[in-house]
């Protein structure tokens, strides 16, 4: 069956709350990446520079594959391995998608899943803390053999990193209990669905038969009884909707007004 969106085209705050993660991870990887590969290149030269080294500047100006060269340097001087110097140049092509593709790392939430991307273009999900991972080891294992460099760069991000940080904090917690809410939601439904297909009332109602809806998209006679029927059994608007094909708001309608309708038949009883 094709993939159907109760809420429409509206993101739910769960969805609303990851994209908003994602922007600011990627604000981070993009400062963190190119303050690294600065720093990197930038004591490489000062360590050429001052202490003279024999083999002439190991990256001039001009330099082609600048940073791919700096991190074999690293890996000879026994900074860095090649399996980190490889993660690291994914690392860089990760930002390059940040700067160049953003909406490659974005196009997996929303209502457009049909546009399948290979799985090297699409967002992922801890590349913040490999990144940040790599800065505090360099900055520890370079100054062993290199002389540092030293930039503006960190104290005049530091207003932005902290706020950013601090908010994806919050963002992580919020995003932690909207995912629990709505695995259970699925799972819920689910198995609400799998009583009524074991019952064969889903055989009897037919929901979703192009019958229940007129033209104007609106439920026919026999539309409201199926979806009454399916209240009746106990589901949900979100299960109805699911199985009507209808908005959630429609389907929500439809609850108020069986049980409206409930409560006046009692009241009159």
């Amino acid at each position: 069956m094709k993939e159907y969106y109760p809420r429409g085209n509206r993101l739910s705050a769960l969805e609303k709350n990851d994209l908003k993660r994602r922007a600011l991870e990627m604000v981070l990887v993009l400062f963190y990446v190119e303050d690294l590969k600065q720093f990197i290149v930038e004591s490489i030269r000062a360590t050429d520079l001052l202490r003279r080294y024999a083999g002439g500047d190991r990256l001039p100006d001009g330099t082609k594959r600048l940073h791919k060269k700096a991190f074999e340097i690293l890996v000879d001087a026994g900074v860095l391995t090649k399996c980190e110097s490889d993660e690291l140049q994914e690392l860089i092509d990760y930002r390059n998608l940040i700067a160049h593709q953003m909406h490659d790392l974005t196009s997996d939430v929303g209502r457009y899943l049909s546009i399948r991307l290979p799985d090297d273009v699409r967002y992922q999900n801890g590349v913040l803390k490999r990144v940040l991972y790599f800065h505090k080891k360099l900055s520890s294992q370079m100054r062993q053999k290199f002389v540092l460099s030293v930039s503006f760069r960190g104290p005049q991000f530091e207003a932005a990193e902290r706020a950013y940080s601090e908010e994806l904090a919050i963002l992580e917690r919020k995003i932690r209990r909207q995912a629990i809410a709505a695995r259970t939601e699925v799972e819920q439904a689910n198995a609400m669905i799998s009583v009524l297909k074991q019952s064969g009332l889903l055989i009897k109602l037919e929901p979703g038969h192009p019958n229940q809806i007129n033209r104007s998209g609106q439920l026919t006679d026999k539309g409201i009884n199926c979806c009454r029927e399916l209240f009746i059994t106990g589901a949900s608007p979100f299960v109805v909707a699911h199985l009507m094909r209808i908005s959630l708001r429609s389907a929500t309608r439809q609850h108020r007004l069986w049980l409206a309708n409930v409560d006046m038949t009692r009241g009159k009883a």
